[in-house]
């Protein structure tokens, strides 16, 4: 029908498909293009990804674990270096995961009971539960109610000044303080100075 109605062919009857502007065969081709384009507008996806924050995934993935190892590592590892004495400080976190992030999300519980038959027959009664839980969403990102840090499971400090004693002992405390962690935790080593 529509390769007929564009060769300009038909039953010759008065309609608004044989309106003159549409008899000639460049406009015909004009109409189609139009609608094809309107067509793909319609069916094309809308929406600006640049900028927008993404909900976070369930799976992060060894990038995420290195970069919270790295950042908490970096930060460790510059303010041991003040401790008197310390000199040039080297740190290693054994991590036992990257932490948890828990959302706000809204739920909604639905009970509902059928009661079916009748005196004679006897009844039936079905009860229908359901739990509908969403994710609570500000200003296009998820609304994050409890980060918590990385659990450590234990940190090597390695310092060109942890020959004393005494220094040795302040790194290890100061270490143990800072990441909320048990000494025994924490072992702190000499440098070799080759």
């Amino acid at each position: 029908m529509l390769e007929e109605w564009l060769r300009g062919k038909g039953n010759g009857e008065q309609d608004l498909t044989t309106s003159r502007w549409v008899k000639k065969p460049l406009s015909k081709y004009i109409m189609v293009a139009a609608i094809c384009l309107g067509l793909l507008a319609l069916i094309w996806p809308i929406g600006n990804n640049s900028g927008q924050a993404k909900v976070p995934q369930t799976s992060t993935g060894k990038a995420a674990d290195d970069m919270v190892k790295s950042e908490m590592t970096a930060n460790l590892e510059a303010i041991l270096s003040q401790v008197k004495g310390a000199g040039v400080v080297q740190v290693s976190l054994s991590l036992a995961s990257d932490g948890q992030k828990s959302y706000a999300s809204n739920s909604r519980d639905e009970s509902r009971e059928i009661r079916e038959g009748n005196a004679a027959s006897g009844s039936k009664v079905t009860n229908e539960e359901s739990r509908v839980r969403d994710l609570a969403v500000s200003g296009g990102s998820p609304l994050l109610v409890e980060n918590k840090t990385p659990e450590v499971l234990g940190v090597l400090v390695v310092a060109d000044g942890a020959e004393s004693p005494e220094v040795a002992l302040r790194l290890m405390e100061a270490t143990a303080t800072l990441l909320r962690i048990s000494p025994h935790q924490v072992s702190v080593m000499p440098r070799d100075n080759k």
